[in-house]
This record gives C-alpha cells, sequence and structure tokens, in this order.
C-alpha cells in the first residue's frame, strides 16, 4: 500500500494531468475545426497545434507509464516509458520551434539572414515540424529496440532471473535511456536559450532607436516584444522544471515507489498542465474561442 505523502502527490499529479489534457484538448480542438474550415493553418497556428498534440499524448503516456510502473509491472512500465520518449521529443523540438519562429517574425535586426528568415520561415515550418516528428520517431525506435534487448532475461531459476533482470533495467536506464534523453533535450534548449537572448537583444535595440527618434513608450512593437518575452521566459521555466528533476535522475536515480519520484512528477508537469492556459488567454483566436464558449456566441 502506498503511503499518505505518496498517495497525496499521485492525486496532484493526475490533477495536473487533467488541467494539461483539458488545457492541450481545447487547443487542439479549436485549431482542428479552424484546420477543417479552411483547409490550412497559419505557421503560428501549426505549431501551436502540434505542439498540443504532443503534450496531449505526452501527459496521457506518463500517467500510464508512471502508474503501471507502481501498482503492475516495472519491467513493462518501462517499455511505456520509451514510449513516451516520442511525444516528449516532440514537445520540445516543438516549444522551441514556437520561440524560433517568435524570434525570427519579432527580432528587428537589420542583417541580412533576418530578412531572408523572415521572408522564408513561413515556407520552413512545416518541414521543420516533419523534421521533428521523423526525429523522434528514429529516437523512439532506438530507445525501443535498445531496450528490448536490455529487458531480455537471461534462462535460469527466477531469483536469478529477476536480479539480473532489475539489474539490467538500472543499467539500461543509467547508462542509455537517460542521456540519450538528455543529449536530445539540451539541443533544443540551448536553441531556445539563444531566441530569449536574441529577442532580448532585438528589444533593446528598438528602446534605443525609440530614445533617439522620441518614440511613444506605449509603441505597439515593444509591446508586442514584451508579452512575447513573457511568454518565452514561461517556456523556460518550463524547460528548466523539466531539465533539473531530470538530470537528478540520471545521477542518482529514484524508484518509482519513493515519494521523490512522486513529487519530481508533480515538479516536472506543473509548467506543462499550467502553459496551455498561458498560451490560450494570450492568443486572440483562443481566447476567443474560449470567451464564445463561456459566454455565448454574443460575446465573439
Amino acid at each position: 500500500m502506498p503511503s499518505l505523502l505518496i498517495v497525496f502527490f499521485m492525486i496532484f499529479f493526475l490533477l495536473e494531468s487533467v488541467v494539461a489534457i483539458i488545457g492541450n484538448g481545447f487547443i487542439i480542438i479549436v485549431l482542428g475545426r479552424e484546420w477543417m474550415r479552411c483547409w490550412t493553418l497559419t505557421p503560428g497556428d501549426m505549431i501551436l497545434a502540434s505542439l498540443g498534440i504532443s503534450r496531449f499524448f505526452l501527459q496521457w503516456t506518463a500517467i500510464i507509464s508512471n502508474f503501471y510502473s507502481y501498482f503492475f509491472s516495472n519491467e513493462k512500465g518501462v517499455l511505456f516509458g520509451m514510449v513516451w520518449n516520442l511525444p516528449n521529443v516532440t514537445t520540445f523540438c516543438f516549444t522551441t520551434l514556437l520561440a524560433v519562429f517568435y524570434c525570427v517574425k519579432l527580432s528587428s535586426f537589420n542583417h541580412s539572414i533576418f530578412f531572408w528568415l523572415k521572408w522564408r520561415i513561413s515556407r520552413f515550418v512545416p518541414w521543420l515540424l516533419l523534421w521533428s516528428i521523423v526525429l523522434s520517431i528514429l529516437i523512439s525506435v532506438l530507445s525501443l529496440v535498445k531496450g528490448y534487448h536490455a529487458l531480455q532475461p537471461p534462462v535460469i531459476g527466477n531469483y536469478s532471473e529477476k536480479t539480473i533482470l532489475s539489474a539490467n533495467i538500472r543499467s539500461f536506464q543509467i547508462n542509455f535511456f537517460l542521456p540519450l534523453q538528455l543529449f536530445v533535450l539540451l539541443i533544443p534548449f540551448s536553441v531556445f536559450l539563444a531566441s530569449i537572448i536574441l529577442l532580448i537583444s532585438s528589444l533593446c535595440q528598438h528602446l534605443g532607436n525609440m530614445e533617439h527618434h522620441s518614440a511613444d513608450p506605449q509603441d505597439p512593437k515593444m509591446q508586442v516584444h514584451i508579452i512575447t518575452l513573457k511568454s518565452l521566459f514561461f517556456f523556460l521555466i518550463l524547460f528548466t522544471s523539466y531539465l533539473l528533476p531530470l538530470i537528478i535522475t540520471t545521477t542518482t536515480p529514484i524508484s518509482v515507489c519513493s515519494s521523490w519520484f512522486w513529487i519530481r512528477e508533480v515538479v516536472t508537469y506543473a509548467g506543462i498542465s499550467i502553459h496551455p492556459a498561458f498560451l490560450i488567454l494570450n492568443t486572440s483566436k483562443l481566447r476567443r474561442a474560449l470567451k464564445k464558449m463561456l459566454h455565448g456566441p454574443e460575446s465573439a
């Protein structure tokens, strides 16, 4: 029987998951209806829809993996965890792509590279989304193949079989699965940080131009910069809240039966559960759909 502390954090994790599933489900439905009506989406909406879908499945696979590992079989739970790697990698690729998209669209640099990217980014988005999905599938297949061989029990007595199987699982997680996750996630994290730094530099440049021209302090372009930076800093908190527990897990593995495991899961998925609400409230199309749903057509 789980302790009261574990039960508490299990329930907290489930509540976070419900919030994340509802929020991402709302984004998928709104943008899915828009796509069915027009048979097209803007590049920004394409990224938001892809991010919503990947997070939706990420949350479901996290629930299944965690609870199956705790109540039933840790060995099969590991396999569910490897399946979870697919929406996990796509989630971080799509989040990074959204940050890069904002950076390119809003930056006010005069370099020819940025002018070229502004002109071409809309064409690149579908291919970048497809590349992210293909990369995630390749990583997931590699994890499944490696994990399948690592989890094959030796043909010997029951006690020794279980002992060696547990050792194989532990070795697979420490030496392959977790380092692979870290390597894959640190790349988009680095690109994400670069996008934030460029946007901050662009805002500083814009503020400098305003001082020289005595522009209105409520300049719309500056306001867009600030709103976008707030969103990206929230993304940064999300990234950090995910990567830090993962790094700790890599150096010091935590058993699914430990209360610290469930505390880590609560911290990890806190940002993912809150961020859809942030996107809905700060995206005009999603915000209008929410008002229409809550107050009826007259408020649209």
